[in-house]
């Protein structure tokens, strides 16, 4: 558990009213942060173009799911490569350390929920991505080199900050109670 003086509440959390980002083509939208759980969880909304979806790629300290709430998603999931296909109504775990990747398959965008625990997925995107400022897939005219800026275009320094902040939520070492360093 994370070190917090701060007593737990009830969270609302709303597309449309909680932070939102544009990384790698994707909408998301930062329902519940690491932040507000105390460490314990975050909750993103996600909108995926058809056809889009992450390489493969292991999370070492968070443990990952999804629910799909419109469209349909093929998952590629452990060193077996197990094929799940997910379509509305369906939720999905992915145990930390578990190489996945997955991709949009229907026709149409996917939306849904998606979530990590422990929490701090969320620092990744003001990190990576930019601010949105509509409630759609990114527009064309950022293109990608803006919408997925890496390691690159960042500091050193708060690359290390980032990191760390990500390490200590997983560990439970988190003063929730200390401003976050990687804030933008």
């Amino acid at each position: 558990m994370a070190t917090s003086d701060k007593a737990a509440e009830v969270l609302l959390g709303q597309a449309g009213k909680s932070p939102a980002y544009w990384y790698r083509g994707v909408l998301w939208n930062i329902l519940m942060s690491a932040d507000q759980t105390l460490g314990e969880f975050t909750l993103l909304e996600q909108i995926i173009p058809a056809g889009a979806g992450p390489p493969a790629h292991v999370h070492e300290r968070q443990a990952e799911g999804f629910y799909v709430l419109s469209g349909e998603l093929e998952l590629v999931v452990g060193l077996d490569d197990e094929i799940v296909r997910a379509e509305p109504g369906s939720a999905v775990w992915v145990p930390k350390s578990t190489r996945h990747s997955f991709r949009v398959v229907s026709d149409e965008d996917v939306r849904l929920l998606n979530f990590y625990t422990p929490g701090g997925f969320d620092d990744h995107l003001p990190f990576y991505g930019v601010e949105a400022t509509a409630q759609t897939l990114p527009p064309a005219e950022l293109g990608v080199s803006v919408l997925d800026r890496e390691r690159m275009a960042t500091s050193h320094e708060t690359r290390e900050a980032y990191l760390q902040r990500l390490a200590d939520i997983a560990e439970g070492t988190w003063d929730f109670s200390v401003a976050d360093p990687t804030a933008h």
